[in-house]
């Protein structure tokens, strides 16, 4: 009886513990971060570097402290990051619906023939390219997407 107890607890102490340790290991650099943890959508708290660091500021073109200008995501374990533009939402994943929602099906009753329906309707999120025949909404294109959903022209793998 003892030896089970014994052994039940020495079991439940490992499985306590294993999380923990793997938590223990923390990364300041995106690139071993992210050969470590192979794909993640955002970096998580193993992370613990800046968000731009000065060599990922250099490969796109941004000053050190412009870190809320873009984001960084793994994908097999490579670095891909993203810089915010007008229509580019770089936090987002696609939406790649291609039902038309109310305000594409209203806009287009009130714009016939319209050849594209603006963000501000469809939404900054969608990856599908909408225009109007005769006031029937019709999808023009869609962005590819990768793997983890995000239009996959916005985002580049980067190294220093």
């Amino acid at each position: 009886m003892f030896t089970k107890f014994v052994f039940s607890a020495v079991a439940i102490f490992a499985l306590w513990r294993t999380p923990a340790l793997a938590q223990q290991q923390q990364y300041r650099d995106p690139i071993t971060y992210c050969q470590a943890v192979g794909t993640i959508n955002k970096p998580d708290t193993r992370y613990v570097g800046p968000k731009l660091p000065a060599w990922m500021a250099k490969v796109l073109h941004l000053e050190p402290g412009q870190g809320s200008m873009m984001e960084w995501r793994c994908a097999d374990s490579a670095v891909l990051a993203c810089v915010y533009g007008a229509n580019i939402p770089c936090g987002a994943r696609a939406d790649v619906s291609q039902v038309p929602t109310p305000a594409i099906t209203s806009y287009c009753r009130h714009n016939k023939d319209a050849s594209f329906i603006p963000m501000v309707v469809t939404g900054h999120e969608t990856a599908v390219s909408w225009a109007c025949h005769g006031k029937k909404p019709v999808v023009t294109s869609v962005a590819p997407t990768d793997a983890q959903g995000y239009v996959s022209s916005y985002w580049r793998k980067v190294q220093p």
